[in-house]
């Protein structure tokens, strides 16, 4: 199969030294177990990790100056994430360009925000092995440049402790945690009821609430207080 090498550097907007490192950050393992001599994105993936982690810490450090540690890992976390990186993956058209195999492409699994978004990480460390650091920061600052500039101050993000764990979990663990009514006590008119957060088997947090949605939200404040103190 072959990739419009080409088209995909005009969408992604980024000239490759070296195009065959963006064309193995394509190629999902599905993809190279079918096709003998096209290496997978794998190691590309782990790399792109890393570097995402670095840039994206070296720019909230320069628009947040004023924030702590713990402050700074969330936001951190609100980006780099599953989730955000599908989002922005596909303001580059990536998910077109991703190498599948047979199944997976029945199975629509171009459109699979897991795949997507280590194909995304891939690409970083592909830009990062072409060009370097400099290539890669440059990159990626204009990829996040809308949600850091307006994301934060567009939703009340300090408080909304279920989508921040969610967050932090998907890209921790690349799951998605689960609540749990363990108990409601009170009259109808009074209720008290507690829930827990889990993630793999493991509680992370119970809360307790007026509502079940109170109640998650201070389920998902303990664990974030533990995921991140």
């Amino acid at each position: 199969m072959a990739v419009d090498l080409e088209l995909f550097q005009e969408k992604l907007r980024y000239q490759a030294k070296n195009p065959e490192l963006l064309k193995t950050a394509l190629c999902h393992k599905s993809f190279s177990k079918e096709n003998p001599g096209w290496d997978d994105n794998e190691k590309l993936e782990f790399l792109g990790d890393a570097v995402l982690d670095v840039v994206i810490s070296d720019l909230l450090m320069q628009r947040y100056q004023e924030d702590k540690e713990g402050s700074l890992s969330r936001k951190r976390a609100s980006l780099v994430n599953e989730d955000r990186l599908y989002r922005i993956a596909r303001l580059y058209y990536i998910p077109s360009f991703i190498l599948l195999g047979e199944a997976e492409k029945q199975n629509n699994l171009q459109e699979n925000p897991r795949i997507v978004a280590s194909a995304f990480e891939a690409i970083v460390g592909a830009i990062y092995f072409d060009r370097g650091f400099q290539a890669a920061f440059d990159w990626l600052e204009e990829a996040f440049a809308y949600v850091l500039e307006v994301g934060f101050s567009s939703h009340d993000f300090e408080k909304d402790y279920k989508t921040r764990f969610q967050e932090w979990v998907q890209e921790k663990f690349k799951q998605t945690p689960y609540y749990k009514v363990v108990s409601q006590t009170g009259p109808d008119h009074a209720r008290v009821f507690q829930v827990e957060v889990w993630v793999n088997e493991e509680m992370w947090g119970q809360g307790e609430g007026n509502s079940k949605k109170s109640a998650a939200q201070d389920a998902a404040r303990v664990a974030l207080e533990k995921a991140i103190p």
